[in-house]
């Protein structure tokens, strides 16, 4: 387990909590989209967006996580730019077996 300070706790909890109101299986879908949907309201020339607040609480609960994440998770986190899950995954450019004509 990982030891997050106050603020580092607060911030994950925000995030997990939004997360699972979000992607829960047993709840109903919610669309990933600071929109959620529009009203057509007579008389007007345009929509009116309604804002989808589920969506946007995640997406800041999410921002306010990574403002505060510890540091060697970035750092212990596997990268293929790193070559960190071996050859098959390597970017470097192989030599072409072509030849030119």
């Amino acid at each position: 387990m990982i030891e997050l300070n106050p603020e580092q706790t607060r911030a994950y909890n925000r995030f997990i909590i939004a997360r699972d109101r979000l992607f829960k299986r047993n709840k109903t879908w919610v669309r990933s989209c600071t929109i959620s949907h529009t009203v057509d309201v007579a008389g007007l020339n345009h929509p009116l967006y309604v804002i989808n607040d589920e969506y946007v609480e995640y997406a800041e609960a999410f921002a306010m996580w990574l403002g505060v994440e510890p540091r060697y998770r970035e750092e212990e986190r596997m990268r293929s730019s790193r070559g960190d899950y071996g050859t098959p995954d390597n970017w470097e450019e192989k030599p072409s077996k072509v030849k030119e004509i």
